[in-house]
């Protein structure tokens, strides 16, 4: 048994390493997929061997990227890629559940960890919060920190030291700017990362300056692209686009690289990817040079023109040393010679033919290694060959890992785990090739402060079909860190905080897509005469779907028990002085056996809290119980908010947290930790008495809970109800973000929901995006294999300019525009002041658009015929949104009824506890 490295154990220089090498694969995604495994993942891991080149593609967010381009340059050419994705996309939409902010950003970077599966790339990330769509690369900076987020550019740049780098397109006169910024800072670090006198923190951690070669921006067919030109200011010279295809069709893969990108592509499920598979045929990316060093002149016919991705390259980077190791050029020849003889010798039937290459090429890269740093090189010179040597050490590693047929599982039997349990891993090794191998050691490694050892089991020789399996019993440590993401967001205002930039709780961890597992184990081995090892995480394995077969996920770490208070935002009318609202404290046991939690809620000052106390008696473990609670404010109360908190004590330890879990089919299961805290928001809001309003479900929103809030009761609709139930006992119907789009029902019977307006009832629908144009044709989206924009809010309706294709979804004739104002500040006016929607039963003012959060809202309305009315407009302060934007509330007469269309962002704001969000909703509602 061992413990994990730490950095007490380890100098900075080789903990970055360390990171760099295990966790942008190790801490993602769990599960192997068939092309990785058997005759087709060795095939994929033989083109890598001769190869010593590497590109990195710098985007803005989840989703900017090629993944056919990725998998050309991987798969298919094998480069070393990696992706930078300068946020996490925290500020974006979901089309498949409530997410947002945070939470978002954690599915969205699991999805991405689902995406890398297919195309080969690992993962990195900037300390960046992407703060909602801007029109303004200057805003973009300003509120990330530039210099800050410049330096996480560089970090990554000198951590895997690309021969090229991919960017999107640094100009653009329209949204979007966080790609035109992400682009700005990775041709500027391009430079900036070779100057040892810029971030010089970083050399002095152990990092080393690196120059790449070149660095082109994107243009057609490729997100984020456009007409990309050479810039004189970048330093080099126009010249004519040059084109990665991505439509070359791959053997091993069985389609094209395109395809096979396709099928990567469709894992970003939240931002509405589509589904159905691209087909064959030409495809591809196109760049242009920015900048090169030294200077590229004249046209280029590839991206890798002029660079020397074969393995004697290495020998260059001791020119002018030659006589310190002159064999330097030889040795690496020999190992591309084997190399080059384990591709010629591959057999999809017979995959030990490649085993005698392999293994020769292994100890050739060891021995050289050994030489090398042995040896009187310059500092650099050394550093940079064995950096070099001991990643084609894992590729040859890798190669005889697939070419014996190892298969390696480390599993647990419980997904979650609390401080002090002790429970088994198991490591099982399987030999599925028809050459012996033996298993010499299987080490487990452990974070400090838990412990581990072996039960029984031992290494094994091995022949065909035979397994060694060894038990370990592991305690987890009395302080161990739950399992949550290592990023935070400072609360607060930004200028206490810094901006909008996240906070590192491990700084070790920094770019990282996800901590590193607490359990993994080493499996040190022998194939083919050669000595091999392999790491795995421990992981655990249960049922999925019925049409996905078995699901797994990395251990968590969790606490004894998880605590939330509902609702997170309670809203108190400043009539409801002196009366009971209730508060439920929902506790989920996490902790072997039964225990007894004694659950108390502490509220300000003044304010009454029955009953005292309750207990909770769990019998079993995930068995989840709540206590009713019931808060009395004072008889007056004046405009503001109070804090309402749970805590769960169980023997000595008070628990004041919960955590959200973030789990969907195509991602790794994630935890996000909020405080067990409710938010009272006590506003001058008036309500209607005994408001019956019916909710339609679309991609998912927490409307339903603001809207209850309010008094009102709220009736969530099934397909049922909308195509055959009494609608007419509501009195209003909301349809949630995005209905039309996500639910065929409401398509189907949406003269229904009209007849229910034209009866007398008033029907509010939310924002849709501008696929609700073209649905009744049968279009809800970008074409397969095609790109539907980039970052969060990538529409493709138009901005201004006239009214947009006419919905079949709407009364009259009109549509959705993808107009939006981005600025949370941004001044509101009132167009129609006498509406029942401004004036009752509250009177709104310039004072409820104060506070908003990340936007005023998106996806406008647009129109031209008078019977709509629009009832709001805004302007933003950006030259690249400019004009009045209306549409944002909009209103018509429809029978006897009343059509309301909502782009405002209610959806965001009622969540965030906005006050002015709450009164405009209660306006909406009759």
């Amino acid at each position: 048994m061992s413990r994990r490295l730490t950095r007490t154990a380890l100098g900075a220089a080789a903990m970055a390493a360390v990171l760099v090498y295990l966790s942008p694969r190790v801490s993602t995604q769990v599960t192997v997929l068939n092309h990785d495994t058997g005759p087709v993942g060795l095939g994929l891991a033989l083109r890598q061997l001769p190869v010593e080149g590497s590109m990195l593609y710098v985007t803005a967010h989840p989703d900017d990227e090629n993944n056919g381009v990725l998998v050309a340059l991987n798969r298919g050419r094998g480069l070393k890629t990696s992706l930078l994705t300068v946020t996490r996309g925290d500020g974006g939409q979901n089309e498949i559940g409530p997410e947002l902010f945070q939470a978002i950003g954690i599915l969205r970077s699991e999805e991405l960890a689902a995406v890398h599966r297919y195309d080969g790339a690992d993962q990195y990330h900037t300390r960046a919060y992407e703060f909602g769509y801007s029109f303004s690369v200057e805003e973009t900076f300003e509120k990330w920190g530039k210099d800050e987020i410049l330096a996480d550019v560089v970090k990554v740049i000198r951590m895997t030291r690309p021969d090229i780098l991919l960017t999107m397109n640094r100009d653009g006169q329209a949204g979007g700017q966080h790609h035109m910024g992400s682009a700005r800072l990775a041709q500027e670090a391009f430079r900036v990362a070779a100057d040892p006198t810029r971030f010089p923190e970083q050399i002095k951690a152990g990092l080393r300056p690196w120059q790449a070669r070149k660095v082109y921006q994107a243009g057609a067919g490729n997100p984020g692209g456009g007409a990309a030109q050479s810039s004189a200011g970048g330093g080099a010279p126009p010249q004519r686009p040059v084109r990665i295809s991505t439509g070359d069709y791959d053997p091993l893969l069985g389609m094209s690289w395109a395809q096979f990108g396709t099928l990567a592509r469709r894992n970003h499920l939240c931002q509405g990817m589509g589904q159905t598979e691209s087909r064959p045929g030409e495809a591809g990316g196109s760049y242009s040079l920015y900048d090169s060093q030294p200077r590229v002149g004249g046209d280029e016919q590839d991206v890798l023109e002029g660079i020397d991705t074969s393995l004697r390259r290495l020998a260059a980077f001791a020119t002018g040393q030659e006589a310190k190791i002159p064999t330097l050029g030889a040795d690496l020849g020999a190992i591309e010679a084997s190399a080059r003889a384990a591709i010629e010798a591959f057999d999809a039937r017979a995959t030990q033919k490649t085993l005698p290459h392999i293994a020769r090429g292994l100890g050739q890269v060891r021995a050289l290694r050994t030489a090398v740093a042995g040896n009187t090189l310059t500092i650099d010179a050394r550093a940079e060959i064995l950096w070099r040597l001991d990643r084609k050490e894992r590729d040859f590693m890798k190669a005889l890992e697939l070419a014996q047929g190892v298969v390696t599982h480390i599993t647990v039997p419980d997904g979650n785990v609390v401080r002090g349990q002790t429970f088994d891993v198991m490591a099982q090794v399987f030999n599925t090739g028809t050459e012996p191998m033996s298993v010499d050691a299987v080490e487990l490694h452990v974070p400090q402060g838990w412990t581990a050892s072996l039960k029984q089991g031992q290494p094994v020789a091995l022949k065909y079909n035979e397994a060694a399996t060894l038990l370990y019993s592991v305690t987890v440590g009395s302080n161990a860190r739950y399992s949550q993401p290592y990023w935070k967001r400072k609360p607060g205002p930004v200028e206490r905080t810094g901006g909008d930039i996240y906070d590192l709780d491990i700084p070790e961890h920094h770019l990282l897509p996800w901590s590193p597992p607490d359990v993994t184990a080493t499996v040190s081995y022998t194939a083919g005469g050669a000595k091999a090892a392999i790491t795995a995480p421990a992981y655990y394995r249960y049922d999925g779907p019925w049409v996905g077969g078995e699901k797994q996920k990395v251990l968590n770490i969790v606490p004894h028990v998880s605590v939330k208070l509902t609702p997170d935002i309670a809203v108190v009318p400043l009539t409801a002085g002196g009366k009971k609202k209730e508060f439920r404290v929902s506790v989920l046991n996490n902790a072997p056996g039964g225990s007894a939690v004694k659950v108390r809620l502490e509220a300000p000052s003044g304010w009454r809290v029955e009953p005292a106390e309750a207990t909770l008696n769990f019998s079993v473990e995930e068995e989840e119980m709540s206590a009713q609670f019931f808060v009395t404010p004072p008889a007056r109360m004046t405009p503001g908010e109070a804090i309402i908190r749970a805590g769960a004590e169980r023997g000595t330890e008070m628990f004041r947290e919960g955590y959200q879990v973030i789990a969907y089919n195509h991602i790794q299961t994630r935890h996000l930790f909020h405080p067990a805290a409710s938010k009272i928001k006590m506003i001058d809001v008036v309500v209607p008495a005994n408001l019956q309003v019916g909710y339609v479900v679309g991609t998912g929103d927490d409307v339903p809970a603001a809207i209850r809030q309010l008094g009102a009761t709220v009736t969530m609709l099934s397909p049922d109800d909308v195509a055959f139930g009494d609608l007419s006992k509501y009195s209003t119907i909301v349809l949630g973000i995005r209905t039309y789009e996500k639910r065929p029902d409401v398509r189907a019977y949406n003269q229904r929901l009209f007849d229910f307006a034209r009866n007398g009832g008033h029907l509010v629908v939310q924002y849709n995006k501008t696929a609700m144009n073209q649905l009744g044709g049968g279009q809800a989206g970008p074409p397969p294999g095609a790109f539907g924009g980039g970052g969060p809010g990538g529409g493709r309706g138009g901005r201004g300019g006239g009214a947009p294709p006419n919905s079949p979804y709407v009364p009259y004739p009109g549509g959705i525009t993808s107009n939006r104002v981005t600025v949370e500040e941004a001044p509101v006016r009132v167009l129609e002041d006498g509406t029942t929607e401004m004036s009752r039963p509250n009177r709104i003012t310039a004072a409820d658009f104060e506070g908003w959060v990340q936007e005023r809202g998106l996806y406008f309305f647009g129109a031209n015929d008078p019977r709509y009315t629009d009832i709001l407009a805004a302007t933003d302060p950006w030259a690249f949104n400019p004009g009045e934007k209306k549409g944002m509330l909009t209103v018509a007469q429809l029978g006897k009824g009343t059509w309301t269309y909502v782009g405002l962002g209610l959806w965001r704001q009622l969540p965030a506890g906005t006050p002015g969000a709450y009164r405009i909703l209660a306006n909406l509602l009759r």
